[in-house]
């Protein structure tokens, strides 16, 4: 039996799982080349869809031909021949074609038997690039189609271009596209419920296909993008609404309320809270009181306070005879947070312990210990609170910070602690609304927008490396007035593909020149004890300046630090130079923020400047989103779930608040099991991104 009859005995709905390799004239070496592409089965083909189109729906007479430009001719073969191009192991097909207007001459190189294709008196399609050779114009390697009707050539019309396909020919490819399609489009299933299709004007979903691949013109194609865009939007937000109400549905949460502890830590504060501080706290305990399990953003700048939110919380969980745990990407912050935790809540009675790596065993098994009996209130740590032996014994709530750092397993881990524990995440990259929207459909966000007291507006410069005497200068005074210097790089090592400085060659320019003020050096592949070592030196100034990477990007917390250096600022996103920039300025310390640049002769770039306009951190991220896209915002690299195809989170903001309205409603039905291939895709998308 031939492999298309066997494809072809399979149900409908089985053809379009078949494997590539059951088709007639894939064949394993094809199968192979499609599957470096990750096309691996029939369904997968048909989502193959073009980069880039070609408009050739006008033909151009030959005597109108310029060079430079790809045409589209048709035209007779008054001649065709194979000739070796002497002293090379070249052969070329050379072809003279003529319309009514004019004739040119065409070539191929290295095309075996082609002659044999196109034969002289043929009439056919051609489309190539036109280029000048002897003050001549000719056909640079043409595709080609004979036809005696040009309108109907596989060549003309809008063409579409694929990702690159390697080792397979164009025409090939097409025809297998072209093929597929005709059988696999009538068994294509929506995805998006009827009504929700109606709702909102959208193409069916084998139409939509059909115009991506053979679009008819700009509008159809525009509408089959608009189409996909909103079924990718509404399968994350589907996922994300369906996450929420399981969790709200759970109601086996403790109750949280604050009481005499939380009122003692309230009142053991030299300052008042800001009024967004106030009202978030004031959000989480509404929240808290309920038997629904908290699931709560809170986003703020950099420097908002909202680890005092943290403590509240931590606080509030202690008079309610609940656990809290608390945790962080890095045993940096991890270590920050922990001291926070511990300078406010100990001298209230609250047992505190901090879990990382490279304890000691028995310091290590007595927190294990506590943790279980109850003894200990409030744990903070990394990703060792996860896969270490630590269970709870009543957890409460549980507060990740910097949550875009953590995956969904690993956030699901800690959550599998309690029975269904409150969720707190905190993040200070402030994230563009479109993106929240979409990320954080299954969360309530709570906003810190005040600048606590005392809290002064950080200066921006940008320099360039012809002012590095001057830069020295400065940072020299800055330090005979206490103050601490961070400086920055982009890498750890040198590297050939970049000038900048990397964190080690400036650590020791910096220390030449600068030693006697004492200069440290932190970096991400240094061991949690040498990173600690480092800052605790630059802490109590005995290394007034710290050069090194990122890793001092979020949460390390130098009250004396008023300098940030940031070198190579052009390599940075513009989220990223925020977060540097409000590492300084923490302590009622002016703080001066400088993005050295290589040179500044073309003056300051654009990005920069947007840096000097302003240092609201969302305006800054909706900056960083339009120039970089959602995938490179710090902090959601590893976010798969930012990824699409056709929905662009800088330009569908009005659609995905349609698809965010439309996905809540369908939760609220309970009749999302009526929809079987959108539960399948929602699965789908969320196993390969969790």
């Amino acid at each position: 039996m031939k492999k298309t009859e066997t494809a072809e005995k399979k149900s409908d709905g089985g053809f379009l799982a078949a494997r590539l390799d059951t088709l007639s004239g894939v064949g394993e070496k094809r199968s192979l080349l499609l599957e470096k592409l990750g096309l691996r089965t029939v369904s997968d083909l048909i989502e193959f869809f073009p980069r880039k189109y070609e408009d050739r729906r006008s033909f151009t007479a030959v005597s109108a031909l310029q060079e430079g430009t790809k045409a589209v001719i048709f035209a007779y073969v008054s001649s065709i021949e194979r000739h070796r191009i002497p002293g090379k192991k070249l052969d070329m097909v050379t072809a003279v074609l003529q319309d009514s207007s004019a004739e040119i001459r065409a070539f191929w190189f290295n095309r075996k038997g082609l002659e044999y294709l196109l034969r002289e008196g043929d009439t056919a399609v051609f489309c190539g690039e036109i280029v000048s050779y002897g003050n001549r114009l000719q056909l640079s390697n043409p595709e080609f189609e004979v036809t005696k009707n040009p309108k109907k050539s596989v060549l003309t019309g809008i063409i579409p271009i694929y990702p690159s396909t390697e080792g397979l020919k164009a025409h090939w490819f097409k025809k297998l596209m072209s093929d597929v399609l005709e059988k696999a489009l009538p068994l294509t299933e929506e995805i998006i419920p009827e009504k929700f299709a109606e709702k909102r004007s959208l193409m069916p979903r084998a139409n939509a296909v059909m115009q991506l691949h053979r679009p008819l013109d700009e509008a159809g194609w525009r509408e089959a993008r608009r189409r996909f865009a909103y079924e990718e939007l509404f399968i994350v937000q589907a996922g994300l609404v369906l996450r929420r109400h399981a969790l709200k549905s759970c109601r086996s949460a403790a109750k949280i309320i604050p009481g005499k502890i939380y009122e003692a830590f309230s009142a053991s504060l030299p300052f008042s809270l800001t009024g967004s501080q106030q009202q978030a706290l004031k959000e989480i305990f509404a929240d808290t009181s309920s038997e629904e399990p908290m699931s709560r953003l809170l986003q703020g700048d950099v420097g908002s306070g909202k680890t005092l939110v943290a403590v509240g919380l931590a606080a509030a969980c202690c008079d309610s005879g609940v656990q809290c745990a608390v945790m962080a990407p890095t045993e940096i912050l991890a270590a920050q947070l922990y001291a926070e935790m511990e300078k406010r809540l100990s001298p209230l009675g609250v047992k505190t312990a901090f879990v990382k790596g490279g304890q000691r065993l028995s310091e290590r098994n007595a927190i294990i210990k506590g943790a279980g009996n109850g003894e200990i209130n409030v744990i903070v740590g990394t990703q060792a609170l996860l896969f270490d032996r630590v269970k709870f014994k009543n957890l409460g709530a549980v507060v990740i910070d910097e949550q875009q750092r953590f995956g969904v397993e690993q956030r699901k881990a800690i959550v599998r602690q309690g029975k269904a524990p409150h969720l707190l995440m905190m993040s200070a990259t402030p994230i563009p609304r479109s993106l929240a929207m979409t990320l954080f459909a299954d969360l309530d966000i709570s906003l810190l927008t005040d600048r606590p007291e005392g809290r002064k507006k950080i200066e921006t410069r940008v320099t360039d490396l012809k002012q590095m005497a001057v830069l020295l200068q400065f940072l020299i005074d800055e330090a005979a007035k206490g103050g601490r210097v961070y400086w920055v790089c982009p890498r750890v090592e040198e590297s050939e593909a970049s000038t900048a400085a990397s964190a080690k060659k400036r650590f020791a320019f910096l220390k030449k020149h600068l030693g006697r003020l004492g200069v440290g050096l932190v970096y991400g592949g240094m061991s949690g004890d040498e990173k600690e070592e480092e800052l605790k030196k630059f802490r109590g100034g005995e290394t007034k300046i710290l050069a090194g990477t990122t890793v001092v990007e979020v949460g390390i917390d130098v009250p004396e630090a008023s300098v940030m250096v940031v070198e190579g600022a052009e390599r940075f996103g513009l989220s990223q130079l925020h977060q540097l920039r409000g590492r300084t300025g923490r302590g009622g310390r002016r703080g001066v923020c400088i993005l050295l640049v290589e040179n500044l002769e073309n003056g300051i770039p654009d990005r920069l400047q947007t840096m000097l306009d302003t240092d609201d951190g969302f305006k800054i991220a909706e900056a960083d989103l339009e120039l970089r896209g959602s995938g490179e915002i710090s902090g959601f690299a590893q976010h798969g779930l930012t990824e699409f195809k056709f929905a662009d989170l800088k330009k569908d903001l009005t659609l995905i608040r349609k698809t965010r309205e439309d996905a809540a409603e369908l939760a609220e039905s309970g009749e999302i099991e009526k929809y079987p291939s959108l539960l399948e895709a929602v699965e789908k998308r969320f196993l390969q991104n969790g």
